[in-house]
C-alpha cells in the first residue's frame, strides 16, 4: 500500500513529466529532467516508475486527464440559453483550446504523434472523445443542435487552429481563427 508521501512524489514526478512534456516534447521526458524539475532525487523516478515509458505514458495521462477536466468545468458552467452563431463559435473555439500557448502546441503535438505513437494513443483517444461530448453540449447548450455535427465542429476548429498555428498565430489568434471558420459553418446550418 502507497504511502502519502509516495503518493505525493510519485505524483510531484508525473507532474513534472507533464510540463516537460508540455514544453518540449517527448524527447524532454528523461529521468533525469524529470527528477530535477520535480526536486527529487534521481533514483526516485526508477522508484515509483518501472521504465521511462511508463513515466512518459503517466505524463500523457495527466495531461489528457487535465484536458477533459478543463472541458469538462466549462461546460458544466455554460448555462442554457439560445445564443447566435459567433457567440457559440467563440465558446467552443475557446473550449477546445488550452490556456497557455504551449499547451495548445502540446495538444495537437499529442494527437500527431498518436498516429505514430502508442504511448498518445488511448490519451488521444479519451481527449477526442470529451472534446466531441463537449462540443455536442455546448451546441445542445446554446440552441444549435440541428445542422452541424459535433465532428464537423472539431474538424474546422482543429482545421483552422493548425492553419493559423502555421502562420504563427499566437493562442488568442489561433482562437480567433477558429471561432471565425466555425461561424460560418454555424450559420450556414
Amino acid at each position: 500500500m502507497a504511502t502519502a508521501k509516495g503518493e505525493q512524489r510519485r505524483t510531484a514526478l508525473v507532474r513534472a513529466a507533464a510540463d516537460l512534456l508540455q514544453g518540449g516534447g517527448l524527447e524532454a521526458v528523461s529521468h533525469r529532467a524529470v527528477a530535477g524539475r520535480a526536486g527529487l532525487p534521481l533514483g526516485a523516478t526508477t522508484y515509483y516508475f518501472a521504465d521511462l515509458t511508463e513515466l512518459r505514458r503517466a505524463a500523457v495521462d495527466a495531461l489528457a486527464e487535465d484536458d477533459v477536466a478543463r472541458m469538462a468545468a466549462a461546460v458544466e458552467a455554460l448555462p442554457t440559453r439560445r445564443r447566435g452563431a459567433a457567440v457559440a463559435a467563440r465558446l467552443i473555439a475557446t473550449l477546445l483550446t488550452p490556456d497557455e500557448y504551449g499547451a495548445l502546441v502540446a495538444w495537437y503535438e499529442r494527437y500527431v504523434l498518436a498516429a505514430r505513437e502508442p504511448l498518445f494513443a488511448a490519451a488521444a483517444r479519451r481527449s477526442n472523445a470529451a472534446a466531441l461530448e463537449s462540443v455536442a453540449a455546448v451546441l445542445e447548450r446554446s440552441e444549435l443542435t440541428a445542422g452541424v455535427a459535433p465532428q464537423v465542429v472539431l474538424a474546422v476548429v482543429d482545421g483552422a487552429v493548425l492553419g493559423a498555428l502555421a502562420d504563427g498565430a499566437d493562442l488568442e489568434g489561433a482562437r480567433v481563427a477558429a471561432a471565425d471558420a466555425l461561424t460560418v459553418v454555424l450559420d450556414l446550418a
